[in-house]
């Protein structure tokens, strides 16, 4: 079998696939990806052993895919190619949280390529097949997403199956300068799309400055990871940089400068987070995580940024509800509405390492077939049956 790895962020679910693919006999996989040479650089390249083959994206390798290359499948976020560069395909999305509404408007374009390469997903179709994490994630793809069910596969998170198996920390210590063995690591990775981390709290910098130093004070490591950088007014990343060259227990991590999360993820003690999609991974280790409730109220007008091809685009809308699959409040963690709040969990988590256990594993029962680590089992399965479904 050969299967073509067509990434546009090559992490998570892609990357911990092609990881599983890897370790079978008989599959050869190539992955096409922006950014080689960045990746190889990330702890995680080191850490697994990395040797399948890395491509670099190009005008024409992302129309007509890897010269020599014919691959029996494609596996692929959230870029479609304009053409099939495989007689099959499988969806892997780049993450699942709460954010939404990813209606068929919203996802016209997604629709318009699929259709032009693999065909139209609105209609059955045995030549390509989109990964759903769980039956929340299922009825939102098919009744909201407009993919027809049968091309709707509940098949978990790969990921979450190597993010349940602890690593030592003594392993990761090379790639943190800072000590990750003796002392407790904070993860802090809020999403982009509610702009500034704290701004319905007050000023970010205020909040940003008392929250380190409380930590500082507590000797406790503190890991800032954001999406990528250019999601940002430049103002705003100018101060966070700063931040990192105040607080010496502070690193801070751009997606499109660190793509790989995987090692912060096992190293960190506590996420904190206003509800990014890495919470849902994060679930899978059982460690403490603090939501920040996002906005100040559900009902008040807010500002949602999207980003498209014209750049970072705001709309104004009517309530944050609008952009939600289901509620904050259905989380597996903790869950902050004000600063204090938010300090006395990051200590309680620190303190109380199994307090969020139950909750988590609520979560991923309801939404993600309960991380039971057999996720890549899952979608391997599903990758042969769709390849066997021509023959």
């Amino acid at each position: 079998m050969k299967v073509l790895i067509y990434a546009t962020t090559f992490g998570a679910d892609l990357l911990s696939f092609t990881r599983y693919l890897s370790e079978k006999k008989g599959v050869e996989v190539k992955v096409l990806m922006k950014e080689v040479e960045k990746f190889k650089s990330e702890g995680i390249y080191k850490l697994w052993s990395i040797d399948f083959d890395l491509y670099e994206s190009n005008k024409i390798n992302i129309i007509k895919g890897i010269s020599g290359f014919d691959p029996d499948i494609t596996i692929l976020d959230n870029n479609i190619p304009l053409r099939a560069v495989s007689p099959k395909a499988l969806i892997l999305w780049h993450g699942y949280g709460w954010k939404g509404p990813n209606d068929e408007e919203e996802f016209k374009w997604i629709h318009r390529n699929i259709r032009l390469s693999w065909g139209d997903m609105k209609v059955p179709n045995d030549d390509i097949k989109w990964l759903c994490f769980g039956p929340i994630d299922f009825e939102h793809r098919s009744k909201i997403s407009g993919f027809h069910p049968d091309n709707c596969l509940m098949l978990g998170s790969a990921s979450q199956d190597y993010l349940r198996e602890e690593v030592p920390k003594e392993k990761l210590q090379q790639y943190y300068p800072f000590d990750v063995v003796n002392k407790k690591t904070i993860l802090i990775a809020p999403t982009w799309h509610y702009g500034e981390v704290f701004s319905h709290w007050g000023d970010d910098d205020t909040i940003f400055n008392k929250m380190l130093t409380e930590l500082q004070e507590k000797d406790i490591n503190v890991i800032l990871r954001l999406h990528d950088s250019y999601r940002f007014d430049h103002h705003y990343v100018e101060f966070l940089q700063n931040l990192e060259v105040k607080y010496p227990n502070v690193l801070l991590k751009f997606k499109d400068t660190n793509p790989d999360n995987f090692l912060d993820l096992q190293v960190a003690d506590v996420l904190v987070t206003n509800f990014s999609s890495i919470a849902n991974l994060f679930y899978a280790t059982k460690r403490p995580t603090v939501h920040i409730y996002p906005v100040k109220s559900e009902h008040e007008s807010f500002m949602w940024r999207n980003k498209t091809i014209l750049g970072i685009r705001k709309k104004m809308i009517d309530s944050v509800k609008f952009i939600w699959k289901y509620p904050p409040e259905d989380n597996g963690g903790l869950l902050a509405k004000n600063y204090d709040e938010m300090m006395a969990q990051i200590f309680h988590g620190i303190e109380n390492p199994s307090c969020c256990n139950s909750k988590a594993q609520e979560y991923l029962d309801k939404h993600m077939l309960g991380s039971d680590g057999n996720n890549c089992d899952r979608i391997w399965h599903s990758v042969q049956d769709l390849i066997n479904s021509s023959k």
